[in-house]
């Protein structure tokens, strides 16, 4: 595979070659950024141009499509899982948190 290198014996003809590689890349961002600019402006002057024209023809804007109030549902028909019985054997043999003899505190 060819490895290219780009040598100069003059240090300041090297800068001054980084400089318009450098300068190139910033101008080419700027182009960018100038032609996304233009394409926002093109697009913001269509925008009022249309809404202009609805205004001077009488035409209301066209409604947004909304999803309908009523969905069918009935909240009346839910159904809700019964939450687990704490059997009162199990809770009196169980030690609770308070009475854990590892615990740090006053007794």
């Amino acid at each position: 595979m060819p490895v290219y290198t780009f040598t100069t014996r003059n240090r300041g003809l090297g800068l001054l070659a980084g400089l318009v590689i450098v300068g190139a890349g910033v101008a080419l961002l700027m182009l960018g950024v100038a032609l996304l600019a233009g394409l926002a402006l093109v697009g913001g002057v269509a925008g009022l141009g249309l809404m202009g024209y609805r205004m001077l023809r009488g035409r209301p804007a066209t409604p947004i499509d909304r999803a309908p109030s009523a969905s069918g549902l009935d909240p009346s028909l839910e159904v809700f899982a019964d939450p687990p019985a704490i059997d009162s054997a199990d809770a009196r043999a169980a030690a609770g948190p308070n009475e854990d003899p590892r615990r740090i505190g006053p007794a």
